[in-house]
Order: C-alpha cells, then structure tokens, then sequence
C-alpha cells in the first residue's frame, strides 16, 4: 500500500487485504515494515530503523523473506510519496520492494499533510501517476484501486458518496476495507494481477 499522508491506515488497509485473501484460501502474506506491524506478524522490518540508504534492501530482502511464506504479498507502505519528513522511506520501500501493483490510501476530506497545514494534498489521479511514475523506473506498477478512509465520515451514505467521488476521479475502484469490507479492492488487485 502507498498513501496520500502518513497516519491513514495504510497497514489496516494492507492487513485487511491479506485477511480477506487468506480467508478466500490464497496462500497471502502481510509484509510488515513498521513497529506495530511486526508485532503483529513476529517478522519483518521496521524501516524507519534503518539507515536511509538500505531502505530499498530492506524492502527486497522483506520480499524475499515474504515469498518464503506465501504466493500474494501485502506490503505495508509507509509515509507518503509528498510528505516532506516522510517521502525517503516512502520511495526507498517503493524500488526495494518492486511491487507489481499498487493500492492508494487516502483519508476523505483530507486536503493537508499531517503536520504541514500548508502543503496540500495533491488530487488523487496526480497522487496515482506520481506513484506510478517513480515506481516505472524501476519496475511499473499500476495503482489497482484506492482504499478510502471514511473514518472522519459520519454516516454510511456520506462514506458510499466519498468512495463514489473517488471512484469518478480516478476511474478506478475505490472503498472503505473497515467501513465495508476488502473485497471490492482485492477484487481489483486480483483482477489486474491474474
């Protein structure tokens, strides 16, 4: 997963996904890069420990590592391609861990990054060809669908026209995982990759 800003729910999004295809039978494992995620899984790497010019061999050594468990790997991303304090490990685990597709996490009605009220949010089609851009490069990737955080939403038909707004901005499949299931976006990242 890649995001808009930091703190989105980037890592529930990703452990969301690996559940529902775990749970579909697919051999799915959740690539953790961060603290909490490797307490959760008992392995990985938190990235934000690593000196910033090993970031991107900290990525592929967790891909390698992560082939080791199953066939589909979620990888947790972390902080945000725009994010001034943040957009080093973002890009460095984007090229180390060379991912075949993407998922874009964004926070509904989020227009500022976190801890920087002055710096905007870029609109999500130029988030998603910013992110496909840098990661081309190295190893295209489309970004598969967008996993809206609808949190700060209160009622569900508020969430169900924000994932429309971003659906009709992108053209691409957009939802809640929490608020109303992964599938929809697993089902995108399925479809693009088999």
């Amino acid at each position: 997963s890649v995001g808009s800003d930091t703190v989105i729910g980037k890592k529930v999004v990703t452990l969301e996904l690996d559940r529902v295809a775990r749970e579909r039978g697919l051999r799915s494992v959740y690539v953790p890069t961060g603290q909490t995620g490797v307490a959760i899984a008992g392995w990985g790497i938190a990235v934000d420990h690593v000196i910033s010019d090993y970031v991107a061999g900290a990525g592929e050594r967790l891909v390698h590592e992560g082939a080791e468990r199953g066939d589909l790997l979620f990888v947790e991303g972390q902080g945000a391609l725009f994010h001034p304090a943040y957009s080093g490990v973002t890009l460095g685990l984007l090229h180390g861990s060379a991912p075949d597709l993407l998922v874009l996490v964004h926070k509904a009605g989020a227009s500022a990054l976190r801890n920087y009220p002055d710096l905007p949010i870029p609109p999500l089609p130029e988030l998603v060809a910013a992110y496909e851009g840098v990661a081309r490069r190295v190893r295209p990737a489309r970004v598969a669908a967008i996993a809206l955080n609808t949190a700060d939403l209160d009622t569900d038909e508020d969430a169900r026209e924000a994932i429309a707004a971003a659906q009709a901005e992108t053209g691409l499949v957009a939802d809640d995982v929490v608020r109303f299931g992964a599938e929809r976006v697993l089902e995108a990242v399925l479809a693009e990759l088999w």
